[in-house]
């Protein structure tokens, strides 16, 4: 497979005037290259929500990890603002997760909605390939959607905890 990366764009494609939207071919090789066209141009809209919302995310996570270092730093007149603005960075990071885990979700079902052999496979690669676009059947991120809110809401709660730990210590 092609490396899905940020330097490959998506976007649609048209291979020996195929665009995907035809009737289904006879002729067995212009088949496999309809179904790999017909597929990638359906999943551009999805790949490209899933980028974005990707993007969000990795944003809302950066500046909740901001937020957090923050607090070590911050004098104990002005922690419970510092700390509103953790509070509030982390809501905002939730809400980039579960936008980003429903576009994951949707790019997994257009590519399990498709039956792939190995020649299908293969005319597909060499497609995206031959144009330099992104490959829209290789994950290019580094987590699982299926993992990453049960993450989050762990690394949430031992936060939560060490700041109690912080505010016992402060009232005393």
């Amino acid at each position: 497979m092609a490396t899905a990366t940020a330097e490959h764009p998506i976007k649609s494609i048209i291979v020996n005037g195929i665009i995907g939207n035809e009737p289904e071919p006879d002729d067995n090789e212009r088949y496999y290259i309809w179904k790999a066209v017909r597929f990638h141009n359906t999943a551009v809209p999805r790949a490209q929500e899933e980028e974005q919302a990707w993007n969000a995310f990795a944003d809302a996570e950066i500046a909740t990890e901001q937020a957090w270092r923050a607090l070590e730093s911050t004098p104990t007149n002005d922690w419970a603002s510092a700390h509103h603005r953790w509070v509030l960075a982390e809501h905002e990071l939730n809400i980039a997760a579960r936008r980003w885990e429903s576009a994951a979700a949707a790019m997994d079902k257009a590519w399990g909605d498709t039956n792939w052999s190995d020649r299908s496979l293969d005319v597909y690669d060499q497609i995206v390939r031959h144009l330099g676009v992104r490959d829209l059947l290789s994950a290019p991120r580094d987590k699982s959607h299926y993992s990453l809110h049960i993450d989050l809401e762990k690394r949430r709660r031992e936060r939560e905890e060490n700041t109690r730990k912080t505010l016992v210590l402060l009232a005393t």
